[in-house]
């Protein structure tokens, strides 16, 4: 490529740069945003091959478009054994979305890990993110169960990950003074 030129910079800039404490700050609400898509990609999925994405459709419908009229019910009835055409829209729609919502987490986790000082810090938040949304949007938007024996197990995960994140960040200072 003729056009492309590397970016110059200095030892003292990328020290300078390393040592801010503010690109590591703005990690956490990065790798949040991306545990946050990673879950979204999850609903998504379930959306696409769920059964009950007619339901949902149906009371989406009839709650926010048409409250108190049956244009609902009749977008998404189709003859015997064919789906309705909305419903195959919708179905694809939600297809794409997972792609896409990968691709931003992705982007975003990627983001946060050259913003931040430890890969461990990004990765607990980013998993404890997609965890616990995953969680609550399943619960709020599938009905599922979420038992406390679930929590204390997503506790207990979400522990251990800090912890050995706490560990590698100590342990990096020892590294460099080697």
């Amino acid at each position: 490529m003729s056009g492309y030129r590397p970016r110059k910079t200095t030892a003292a800039t990328r020290k300078r740069s390393a040592d801010s404490g503010s690109s590591s700050a703005s990690a956490v609400p990065t790798a949040l945003l991306a545990g946050t898509f990673a879950a979204l990609a999850s609903v998504f999925a379930k959306l696409t091959l769920d059964a009950r994405t007619i339901d949902f459709l149906q009371y989406a419908c009839n709650t926010f478009i048409a409250p108190t009229t049956p244009y609902c019910t009749s977008l998404f009835i189709a003859k015997e054994g064919e789906t309705s055409p909305v419903v195959v829209a919708v179905r694809s729609a939600c297809f794409a979305l997972i792609f896409i919502c990968n691709a931003a987490m992705w982007t975003l986790f990627t983001k946060a890990l050259n913003r931040s000082k430890s890969s461990a810090t990004v990765t607990v938040i980013n998993s404890a993110a997609n965890f616990c949304l995953t969680a609550v949007l399943g619960y709020a938007l599938f009905s599922e169960p979420l038992a406390m024996q679930w929590w204390f197990g997503a506790s207990l995960i979400v522990l251990g990950s800090v912890l050995v994140s706490s560990n590698e960040i100590n342990d990096a200072p020892k590294q460099k003074k080697e």
